[in-house]
């Protein structure tokens, strides 16, 4: 899973296609001149070049690990951080055991060069300094449907599902992996296929809470979230705000009154209960319609990433609301 970023606030209202990501082969001249083998992959608009294979890997949330673990890759992780004690997405064929976990929060460059992969993965560096860490040597991948999460790389026109499969791919070509990449792309994209919706007449808001002692937050109109909604047949009330992340006045959402309540849980080891507890603690929830009727879905805070984890999320959210 991503790391949210600290919501921008949202004031009270009153009233799908594909991240093209470049993978091109490439020659690297090596020493005395002969020629290497190398890939040259998209990485937010930028170009990677990657002379070999990654032995190693440092990821940065857990939706980094997902996608690794769907390109067959997951075997080269050797250090975990950014996941805030959240539990891994379930299902992973060769989950990383929990002894890799270096920082459970921001790696900082340090911590960083200490761990001292080939690449570092995962939804961006807001405590350790992109260059001092290339300078090192340590390449940087960004999940790529967090491109703009941090300030070092350019926020995409578009994340819908299919960046997701796209993102396996491009770790299968980068890792050697793409037998196992590829045949598990296709699967994610024919269960979308299977699961996404025509437009409805309904609507939707999705939610979640930072830490046990932030706000009510949203996901607005940009990210996994608001391509989930949209691939279950949702529109998504808060769908007008640019940002991703958004602090929510409940009297927004009571002025939208929306059909469904998306509930995300788990994003800093939380439970279904505890999620569930914080929202109805909210002076004003229980005036929403969908409260007192019982269309409240919880889903994974994984659900809300850019990772195989996504399109779990869909399946359940449509199997909640179909």
């Amino acid at each position: 899973m991503s790391r949210p970023a600290r919501a921008r606030t949202r004031l009270p209202a009153s009233g799908g296609a594909a991240l093209l990501l470049a993978l091109t082969a490439c020659t690297t001249p090596a020493a005395g001149g002969a020629a290497q083998d190398g890939v040259t992959v998209g990485d937010c608009g930028a170009e990677v070049v990657l002379d070999t294979p990654p032995g190693s890997v440092m990821t940065v949330g857990t939706a980094a690990v997902a996608l690794l673990d769907a390109a067959g890759a997951a075997d080269r992780i050797t250090a975990r951080s950014g996941e805030f004690g959240a539990p891994l997405p379930e299902g992973l064929q060769d989950p990383p055991s929990d002894d890799l976990v270096v920082d459970p929060s921001d790696p900082t460059t340090e911590a960083v060069l200490t761990a001292d992969p080939d690449v570092v993965l995962g939804y961006g560096l807001f405590a350790a300094d992109p260059e001092q860490v290339r300078a090192a040597g340590i390449e940087l991948l960004t999940v790529q449907g967090e491109c703009g999460h941090d300030a070092s790389t350019d926020a995409p026109a578009e994340v819908t599902l299919a960046t997701v499969s796209d993102d396996v791919r491009r770790l299968g070509t980068v890792f050697g992996t793409s037998d196992v990449a590829d045949d598990a792309a296709d699967a994610l994209d024919a269960r979308v296929a299977d699961a996404e919706r025509a437009p409805t007449s309904e609507t939707a808001a999705w939610l979640y809470f930072f830490s046990s002692s932030d706000p009510l937050s949203g996901y607005g109109g940009t990210g996994m979230p608001h391509a989930v909604l949209e691939a279950a047949g949702l529109r998504n009330v808060l769908g007008d705000e640019e940002d991703a992340y958004l602090t929510v006045a409940v009297e927004s959402l009571l002025a939208e009154q929306p059909d469904w309540v998306v509930l995300s849980y788990g994003l800093y080891g939380e439970s279904e209960d505890d999620a569930r507890a914080a929202l109805l603690a909210q002076p004003g929830v229980d005036r929403l319609t969908a409260v007192q009727e019982g269309r409240v879905v919880l889903l994974p805070g994984d659900a809300s990433a850019p990772s195989p984890a996504a399109v779990d999320g869909l399946e359940r959210l449509v199997a909640a609301t179909g």
